[in-house]
């Protein structure tokens, strides 16, 4: 229904749909007949989903809302019905006509309208700075309030490859993966655990037997820092919330003008942002804490902030709009540096 819905969206003057069914006559009747036996939402034009479970094609649906809403639909949508005859016979008379000369029709055409093609490629469009905004994208790249717009069109245009396994070189892991490794196993942790070297041990002895992280891997986390987190104010706050929610993936609408901070710029389209927050907690007064965790190698918790700030904004608004709660507190927690950081809004 959701591709349905963005199809029937994007004509700009006229939409024509087509559509095949064996006994049009029957399949109507039945239709009716259905509608006819759900009314009690008659007044809000709305069909049972009991009806519409029914059906699982585009044709059937739209020949629904047809059926419910014909005096409202007047000047909306007609409806014409062709017979299998019919249609062959405009087929074969279309065939037996003259065929044109086609080199000579497209110099008539290039003649009559040179002035109007000119025009057409001398046109300029009219909201020039709109041009290099992404419709979709990840918070992932939005890492600053002042994105510089043709740097991000330019990593728009540049096509990225996944590398099959078997293809892959044996390395050392880099700073990327090692950083990837940890936040995995952050995600690992079992808030209702006492940790101590050993039970860390344990766990990520777990993780590998079950193939999740490799022997390589396995050399690679920091102990120490695994067990600084479980210090933190961040974990004692886990410890004692009402639910905990890890992984968590979202969409969200934001205006241009929220991301992109160009001199001037007053962009009201909207961009449809995707993410995953790492962590969120529910505290006992029914508030929510949003964590965040960083893996940079960055010594400055100013610097921190100042990269990562509209990403986290972009967060709260989307759990705040999903979840119909307040997020009380925001933290960016940084592996490198051992230290949580609270962001103040």
């Amino acid at each position: 229904m959701r591709v349905l819905y963005v199809a029937l969206t994007r004509a700009k003057e006229k939409l024509i749909i087509t559509g095949l069914e064996k006994d049009y006559k029957k399949s109507i009747e039945k239709k009716e007949e259905l509608l006819n036996s759900y009314k009690e939402a008659e007044e809000t034009n709305k069909i049972n989903k009991n009806i519409t479970s029914k059906y699982t094609s585009y044709l059937d649906w739209i020949e629904l809302v047809n059926l419910k809403c014909q005096n409202k639909l007047e000047n909306v949508l007609t409806q014409k019905i062709y017979k299998k005859q019919e249609v062959l016979k405009l087929i074969t008379e279309k065939e037996e006509k003259q065929e044109i000369d086609l080199s000579e029709k497209l110099k008539q055409i290039k003649d009559k309208h040179k002035e109007e093609l000119k025009q057409k490629l001398d046109w300029e469009y009219g909201y020039k700075q709109a041009k290099g905004i992404l419709t979709k994208t990840s918070v992932t790249k939005i890492k600053e309030m002042k994105i510089d717009l043709k740097e991000l069109q330019e990593e728009s245009k540049e096509a990225e490859y996944n590398i099959p396994e078997f293809m892959k070189e044996e390395k050392e892991l880099t700073n990327a993966e090692k950083g990837t490794l940890m936040h995995l196993m952050l995600q690992k942790l079992d808030e209702k655990q006492e940790y101590n070297e050993q039970k860390l041990l344990d766990l990520i002895q777990s993780l590998k037997e079950k193939q999740i992280i490799t022997e390589k891997e396995e050399k690679e986390i920091n102990i120490e820092k695994l067990l600084n987190f479980t210090k933190t104010k961040i974990w004692q706050g886990l410890k004692t919330a009402k639910q905990v929610q890890k992984e968590k993936p979202f969409y969200i609408n934001i205006k241009a003008k929220e991301i992109y901070e160009e001199e001037g710029a007053d962009l009201e389209e909207e961009i449809l942002v995707q993410g995953i927050i790492d962590l969120y907690y529910e505290t006992m007064q029914g508030t929510l804490v949003l964590v965040d965790y960083k893996t940079d190698k960055i010594k400055e918790e100013a610097e921190l902030i100042k990269k990562y700030n509209t990403q986290l904004k972009i967060y709260k608004k989307a759990l705040e709009q999903g979840a119909k709660k307040t997020v009380e507190a925001v933290y960016i927690y940084s592996v490198h540096l051992d230290k949580e950081i609270r962001l103040e809004y």
